[in-house]
C-alpha cells in the first residue's frame, strides 16, 4: 500500500510538530514483541533495542511479535514516513530510540516469568522516557501504586497505559488508575468516546482508538480498536513535545498534555474524556509559553474496596483466595477463570478490580484488554 496518513495522526496533530529532536528520547513499550523486519519500522539496532533476559515471554525473542498487538502499537508511535510505505506514525524519521519489554507471548497471553512492575523497571533500568502500557487488569496495590509515584517523581519517567475496554460499568483498571499514570480514553473520528472505553475518575486524556490503521508482522497492516490503539498516541506525543523541552520533568510534560488538550464532553475535566483529546501541537504550544505545574494537583484516589464475597476462594480450593491472587500478575493472568459457582477472581476480589466499593454486592469482572484465551493451569 502506498503512506496514508491515519485519521488518529491527523487529529492529534501529530504532523505539527517537528520530529527533528526526538532521538533524543525513548519509549518504553511493554506488550508482545516488535516486528524487526516491518518495513514501516526501524530496524536500526542502535534505534531500537530490547530485554532479552530470563523473564521475557518467550520463546521467541522482543524482535518478534507473534500476535500483532506490539507492533501495531509501536506502528503508531513511530511508523516511518516518507517512505512511500504504510502508515505514518506521531514520530516520523525512524529515530525515536524504542526498547521494548515482551510480556505477552505470540498468543496474546501473559508470559512474562514475574510481576509487571518488574518489567516496568525494566524500563527504567533502559533509561526510558516514556513508558506505554497498552495493558490492563487486576486492582489496586499499594506496592505497586508506591512504585509508579517513584517513576514519576524521582526517576522522571512519564507513565502511560490503556484506561480499559471494560465500558461504562467497569471497575478501575490498573496500571492506568494509579495516580502517577497517565489513563487514555479512546475516541472515534468524530471525537466520540468509544462504547468500549472505560469512565472513571481516573481517566487522564482521550486520543484515537477506533479503527485506528497500523503496522501489523509480516509487512502487513489493520484497523484495531481498544484504548489499547488510544495509549500509544499519547506516548508518541510525549515523547515528540518533550524532545523539544528536555530539560523539563516527566510532571510537567504531563501537565503540557492534559492543560493544553481540546475540551470534550462536559466542560472542563470528566470522567468520560479526562481533559479532553491530546494535541501534540497545542502541548508544545504551552510548553514554549512557560507555565508552572500546581503541585497539589492529583487524581481521585480510588475509593475503598471489601472482597464480594468475602471469604471467597475459587474451585481449586482456598488456597486461591483474593489474598493469592493479589500476589505478582495472577489477577491478570487467571482472574476470569476457575470461577467458584459462577464467580471469578476479576468479579469478587478488589485486588483484580472486584469487589464492592460500597460493601458486598454482585460485582462486575474489569479485566482488560484481552489479549487471547487464559491459561488452564496455575501454580500456587
Amino acid at each position: 500500500m502506498s503512506e496514508e496518513t491515519p485519521y488518529g495522526i491527523n487529529k492529534v496533530k501529530a504532523l505539527l510538530v517537528p520530529d527533528t529532536n526526538v532521538s533524543n528520547r525513548k519509549v518504553c513499550i511493554v506488550d508482545t514483541g516488535y516486528d524487526l523486519t516491518h518495513p514501516d519500522l526501524t530496524s536500526d539496532l542502535d534505534v531500537v533495542t530490547g530485554y532479552d533476559g530470563e523473564f521475557s515471554a518467550g520463546p521467541s525473542p522482543w524482535s518478534y511479535d507473534g500476535h500483532g498487538h506490539g507492533t501495531h502499537v509501536a506502528g503508531t508511535i513511530a511508523a516511518i514516513g516518507g517512505n512511500d510505505e504504510g502508515v505514518v506514525g506521531v514520530n516520523r524519521n525512524g529515530q525515536l530510540k524504542l526498547y521494548i519489554v515482551k510480556v505477552f507471548g505470540d498468543s496474546g497471553t501473559w508470559g512474562w516469568k514475574s510481576s509487571l512492575i518488574a518489567a516496568v523497571e525494566e524500563c527504567v533500568n533502559a533509561n526510558a522516557n516514556v513508558i506505554s502500557m497498552s495493558l490492563g487488569g487486576g486492582g489496586f496495590s499499594q506496592t505497586e501504586s508506591n512504585t509508579y509515584d517513584r517513576i514519576l517523581n524521582t526517576d522522571d519517567i512519564l507513565l502511560v497505559a490503556a484506561a480499559g475496554n471494560g465500558g461504562n460499568n467497569a471497575p478501575y483498571s490498573y496500571p492506568a488508575s494509579y495516580n502517577s499514570v497517565m489513563s487514555v480514553a479512546a475516541t472515534d473520528s468524530n471525537d466520540n468516546v468509544a462504547g468500549f472505553s472505560q469512565k472513571n475518575d481516573q481517566v487522564d486524556i482521550a486520543a484515537p482508538g477506533v479503527a485506528v490503521l497500523s503496522t501489523l508482522p509480516n509487512g502487513t497492516y489493520a484497523k484495531w480498536n481498544g484504548t489499547s490503539m488510544a495509549c500509544p498516541h499519547v506516548s508518541g506525543i510525549a515523547a515528540l513535545i518533550w524532545s523539544h523541552h528536555t530539560t523539563k520533568t516527566a510532571v510537567e510534560i504531563r501537565a503540557a498534555l492534559e492543560s493544553s488538550a481540546t475540551d470534550l464532553g462536559a466542560v472542563g475535566r470528566d470522567d468520560v474524556y479526562g481533559h479532553g483529546l491530546v494535541r501534540a501541537d497545542k502541548a508544545l504550544e504551552f510548553l514554549n509559553s512557560g507555565f508552572t505545574p500546581d503541585p497539589t494537583q492529583s487524581p481521585t484516589p480510588a475509593p475503598p474496596c471489601t472482597d464480594n464475597p468475602e471469604g471467597w476462594y475459587d474451585i481449586d480450593g482456598s488456597v486461591y483466595n483474593c489474598a493469592w491472587y493479589a500476589q505478582g500478575s495472577n489477577c491478570a493472568v487467571y482472574g476470569d477463570t476457575y470461577a467458584s459457582e459462577g464467580i471469578t477472581a476479576n468479579m469478587a476480589c478488589c485486588a483484580c478490580g472486584g469487589g464492592s466499593p460500597d460493601g458486598p454486592e454482585t460485582s462486575n469482572p474489569t479485566k482488560s484488554p484481552s489479549f487471547g484465551p487464559t491459561p488452564s493451569t496455575k501454580a500456587p
